[in-house]
């Protein structure tokens, strides 16, 4: 698939993608040539909704605050304990959220801790400094934070993520930033068409995700952030959104019209900039590819495409010393949409 476009390209090692239909599934840096090397090897790829996007690039200015950090949320988080927290924060339990519904489909989920995911925030808050990042995570780590914060310059979250295929919704290891299964209800069912809103079926867990999930009215969505509440944000000035969670780059994909998920959402909001994956990624290499990622970003000598390439890079080393092959599921989930 590649090939020909390799052929024109020459020296050219930039390039800017605008994928259609399920080739937005696709990270192009995990194909390989005919000499066993993997395109990032030699390429960077930025991804574009679409071509027209890069005459918007440079037009608008920063004008966020401190980045925003929410990580490993306390998913079983009760009622009592919420309202008591936001008031620690000085937040108002929010109202935002009223009405939005969560996907038939959820029932009988439950999500897991991972404790990588704290790690991952608090060592991305020491390398921002304090001045420049807040830090939330446990009980904090709470929907009302999300949209009461104010635009940060990065929104970075490190969570769950959920995405509801029409066709089937496979089990994950635990060890995955994805949704599990318990025994709270029925499990949905597979090979069937749905046809709810394909905003319901993708987004990530805060706290308190578990206790609406157990919750029978569909409307207890608090703690499930969808692609529809995403529109509800306000991150005109947001530089980047980093969604260190499994498959937060899918989506109902339409030919022509790109992938109606959370990448749609988060654009639309207003993001200049986003780094999403492809597929259910694992909680240690994701941890220390997201570090290795700031790191470079803060390095001054890169764009953040390229930091999150090099990142991976490093990522892929890593994964060959200690698996003993450089298995692209470990480094390559992870891509780069919109303004470098």
């Amino acid at each position: 698939m590649f090939a020909p476009l390799q052929r024109e390209l020459g020296p050219v090692k930039e390039i800017f993608i605008a994928p259609d239909g399920n080739l937005n599934l696709l990270p192009f840096e995990v194909l390989q040539g005919p000499d066993g090397k993997f395109l990032i090897e030699e390429y960077t790829f930025y991804y574009l909704g679409s071509g027209r996007d890069l005459l918007g690039f440079g037009t608008s200015q920063s004008t966020g605050a401190k980045a925003l950090l929410i990580g490993d949320p306390n998913f079983d988080l009760g009622r009592e304990e919420k309202a008591s927290t936001l008031r620690q924060l000085a937040l108002l339990e929010g109202k935002d959220g009223a009405g939005a519904k969560r996907s038939t489909e959820l029932r009988g989920f439950h999500f897991a801790r991972l404790p990588g995911t704290r790690q991952e925030v608090r060592a991305i808050h020491t390398l921002l400094g304090a001045e420049k990042a807040d830090l939330f995570t446990d009980k904090e780590a709470l929907e009302e934070v999300l949209r009461q914060k104010g635009t940060p310059r990065i929104l970075h979250l490190a969570t769950h993520g959920f995405f509801l295929s029409d066709l089937d919704l496979a089990s994950l290891r635990d060890d995955d930033r994805g949704m599990h299964q318990s025994g709270l209800g029925a499990a949905p069912p597979a090979n069937v068409v749905k046809n709810e809103n394909p905003l319901v079926r993708s987004g990530f867990a805060l706290a308190g995700a578990n206790r609406a999930l157990a919750a029978s009215d569909l409307e207890q969505s608090d703690g499930l952030v969808t692609a529809e509440k995403i529109l509800g944000l306000r991150l005109r000035g947001t530089d980047l959104v980093v969604l260190s969670a499994c498959e937060t780059g899918l989506g109902e994909v339409k030919n022509g019209e790109g992938v109606f998920g959370l990448r749609r959402a988060f654009t639309q909001a207003g993001a200049k900039s986003l780094v999403m994956s492809m597929w259910s990624v694992p909680d240690r290499e994701t941890q220390e590819l997201m570090i290795e990622f700031y790191k470079n970003m803060l390095s001054g000598t890169m764009n953040r495409a390229q930091a999150l390439r090099q990142a991976a890079l490093s990522q892929m080393q890593v994964v060959k010393t200690r698996h003993g092959e450089a298995h692209p599921f470990f480094w390559g989930a992870f891509v780069f949409l919109g303004e470098p």
